[in-house]
């Protein structure tokens, strides 16, 4: 996923975050991708920390191979979703299974001012946990 995303951006340094705030702020605002198809019964996280972890990297693997889980261009209304309800741009969203965050908590939790030590590169790829 990584590869992809510096080939879409031409950002060598582009990796994905999996940090929900890191997501937002260093994919979706600062490099205009999202990623898109990703199940809503897999939460989205480091793969590490993903229950039934070999079943849903393997889901997940199938679903990036046959291009259902995939990036794409960022749209207007997503920028602006990703500043007003930041949550609602993350993979995999659904109101049934996220709260929902106010979009007065914008003003109070923005982390466009948070170090990059805050948001860590995304960790292992899913074909090094799969081996």
């Amino acid at each position: 996923m990584n590869t992809t995303l510096r080939e879409l951006t031409g950002n060598r340094r582009a990796s994905l975050r999996y940090i929900e705030h890191c997501y937002v702020e260093r994919v979706v605002l600062t490099l205009n991708y999202k990623l898109v198809g990703w199940p809503k019964d897999i939460p989205y996280r480091r793969f590490g920390n993903i229950p039934r972890r070999e079943q849903s990297l393997r889901r997940l693997l199938a679903l990036w191979d046959s291009g259902e889980l995939h990036f794409e261009p960022v749209t207007a209304s997503d920028r602006i979703a990703a500043k007003l309800r930041p949550k609602t741009i993350i993979p995999g969203y659904s109101p049934a299974t996220r709260e929902v965050e106010p979009v007065v908590s914008l003003v109070h939790s923005s982390s466009a001012h948070l170090p990059q030590a805050l948001c860590p590169s995304g960790g292992p790829s899913v074909s090094g946990i799969l081996g």
